[in-house]
């Protein structure tokens, strides 16, 4: 099955079985009460979820991520909120 996925509408349809709208609603929540702005490492502890739903919410539902360090430490992945998630 994975190797059928290969565009975003491929990853959009895999997880339709899914309730993203959920996961998305749940990080945006979050950042609200932290002032729009949160480590990913911080935010995934915070929502306990698995970290697959967190980044599937963050990559489908349009927030904002920024790298500040080194690329491969994911504690140096933030998060923020992002205008048109709201809209």
């Amino acid at each position: 099955m994975l190797d059928e996925v290969t565009t975003l509408e491929d990853v959009r349809n895999l997880a339709s079985d899914e309730d993203v709208e959920k996961w998305q609603s749940a990080i945006a929540n979050h950042l609200i009460n932290v002032n729009d702005e949160v480590s990913l490492v911080k935010l995934q502890c915070a929502l306990e979820m698995p970290m697959v739903e967190v980044w599937l919410g963050l990559l489908l539902g349009g927030f904002t991520l920024e790298q500040r360090g080194d690329f491969y430490h994911n504690h140096n992945v933030w998060v923020k909120s992002s205008p048109s998630y709201y809209q």
